[in-house]
């Protein structure tokens, strides 16, 4: 949890997949803007036991859905499983999303379309070997895809990945960093711009701004703030202490484009072959 300092929330606890933790609404939008080794930030709608899809089905069609969303809204399920005694997670997918259709019907007399592609909102469900939780996303698109990366290169790494990688050596801003095949500038933007205290989600969009209960006032106070933050890092000059080099002129032309976006253009590049 020590990625997300800051922001307003009780400790989590570690589960199977994820951490757990407690917070207001702030917390979420302020866990989704600013942590980097997240995929998504799920909200906990229901939990509990179940023995068959009756039981999946039945969970999911008690829960308001429809204070979180309109039926005009699409709509995406996605079912992950520990130990399941389900024969099929495929159909228990459909029995959730069916639940929910039901309930949107009854409540508003519409339901929602599926759009697997890109839906406004995203239902998680979780199966243990007993239990099932179900999720309402807040993130949207995953958040490795942190909104600067326009050129991937042929080997990308994963922002969340590359950022945990980072956590795991040990590193901390101020000792010098150096990625000698640095390729599109991965591990230089993260490192950089947690030198320079730049959120990650400063520059995308993400599932909340979707829900009903978005409050969009404490959204633009917390995205000004980090932008103010992104704009200060744009002018600074000072001598990072991150640098990255590639046998490749092409791709540090695109770390270099990368970084820019990333508000960091100030990483030292250089064209070197690392084999000596």
């Amino acid at each position: 949890g020590r990625h997300l300092d800051g922001a307003p929330f009780a400790a989590g606890a570690q589960v199977p997949g994820g951490v757990h933790f407690r917070g207001g609404w702030a917390a979420g939008m302020a866990a989704n803007l600013h942590s980097r080794i997240a995929s998504r930030i799920l909200l906990k709608i229901a939990h509990r036991p179940y023995r068959n899809e009756q039981d999946v089905y039945a969970l999911a069609l008690e829960q308001p859905w429809e204070r979180w969303f309109a039926a005009t809204q699409t709509l995406r399920v996605d079912i992950t499983a520990i130990k399941s005694p389900l024969k099929s997670l495929e159909f228990a997918t459909l029995r959730v999303k069916d639940a929910i259709c039901d309930r949107m019907r009854d409540k508003t007399g519409a339901r929602p379309s599926i759009d697997t592609g890109a839906p406004d909102v995203r239902v998680f469900a979780f199966l243990t070997a007993t239990d099932c939780t179900l999720y309402l996303d807040t993130s949207g698109e995953p958040l490795f895809k942190r909104g600067w990366r326009l050129d991937k290169g042929a080997a990308p790494l994963r922002e969340n990945l590359a950022a945990g990688i980072l956590r795991l050596t040990g590193w901390t801003p101020g000792t010098p960093l150096y990625d000698p095949m640095c390729g599109s500038g991965t591990f230089l933007a993260e490192a950089a711009q947690i030198v320079l205290g730049v959120a990650p989600g400063v520059e995308r969009r993400f599932g909340f701004e979707k829900l009903k209960q978005y409050d969009i006032t404490a959204w633009q106070g917390l995205k000004v703030a980090a932008l103010d933050v992104k704009r200060a890092a744009r002018a600074k000059r000072d001598d990072l202490r991150v640098y990255g080099s590639d046998i490749s002129g092409d791709m540090l032309e695109k770390a270099r484009a990368n970084l820019e976006r990333a508000g960091v253009p100030s990483v030292w590049l250089k064209q070197v072959d690392a084999r000596g």
